[in-house]
């Protein structure tokens, strides 16, 4: 909840401000946290390319291309996906190569 975001902030924000060594604890944590976030992004990051290349050679679509703001029958496109996904859980990606293999949403 809000409340809880709130304490636990102003709780890091005490320790990293105090001279105490749990500030130094905390500060090693957290830093050792974001370098395993930071490989996990990496990592993803890679496979997004990877699939992206495969998208781009199996149907002729640049996916670097999806607009996501025109607007089709049915409202943005990046709405669109978002219906299809939370609504039937269909892929993302998936979805977006269908919208963009009839020529809607895709930057010139």
């Amino acid at each position: 909840s809000y409340t809880a975001m709130t304490a636990e902030i102003k709780s890091n924000r005490d320790l990293l401000t105090s001279k105490d060594s749990g500030a130094t604890d905390l500060f090693t944590k957290y830093s050792t946290q974001l370098s395993q976030v930071q490989v996990e992004i990496d990592s993803l990051k890679e496979e997004h390319d990877a699939i992206s290349k495969q998208i781009t050679t199996k149907f002729g679509l640049e996916m670097d291309k999806w607009c996501g703001e025109c607007k089709g029958g049915w409202g943005k496109c990046d709405a669109r996906v978002e219906y299809l996904r939370s609504t039937y859980g269909n892929n993302v990606i998936l979805s977006k190569v269908d919208i963009m293999k009839e020529g809607l949403c895709v930057k010139s």
